[in-house]
């Protein structure tokens, strides 16, 4: 017995071996964008200069950091995309800026921070509590006393 045929659908346009085939890779590309710019996002939010505005120490506002040897309030720190930090501070009104500086993401929430400021070496592991365009937090612990500092973007 003779089954009838289906009849083939036809649309008003076809696509063509190399039209299907080549829609693929596009997309993948596509994808592989979106993720990358988005996951890089932390760093870039890192670059540029960033102006220290308070101190807490164990919960409580320093005032006085040079009494509780910390940074002075007001320090500028450079975050350069080669992984450089340049601390800039003003002490008794002289600028003081510092030799040298480096700084590196430990994991998703982390950076270490190496500088010397005024004959003294500082190499913080922090955890960053918030990082936008505006605002960055950091928080370590130094000595036996927890630090929060937070920064304001200068740009």
């Amino acid at each position: 017995m003779l089954h009838p045929q289906s009849p083939k659908l036809k649309f008003p346009f076809s696509f063509s071996p190399f039209f299907r085939f080549s829609v693929f890779p596009i997309l993948i590309f596509f994808i592989f964008l979106i993720i990358t710019s988005s996951s890089c996002g932390k760093e870039e939010r890192l670059y540029g200069i960033w102006r220290l505005q308070t101190v807490y120490m164990n919960g409580d506002t320093i005032n006085d950091s040079l009494q509780f040897n910390v940074i002075p309030k007001y320090t500028r720190y450079t975050f350069s995309v080669a992984n450089t930090l340049v601390v800039e501070t003003s002490i008794m009104g002289k600028s003081v800026t510092s030799p040298d500086g480096f700084y590196a993401f430990k994991k998703k929430s982390a950076i270490n921070m190496r500088f010397t400021l005024l004959y003294k070496h500082y190499n913080i592991d922090a955890t960053i509590k918030k990082l936008t365009s505006k605002e960055l937090l950091l928080e370590y612990e130094d000595d036996g006393n927890e630090y929060l500092l937070e920064f304001y973007s200068l740009y």
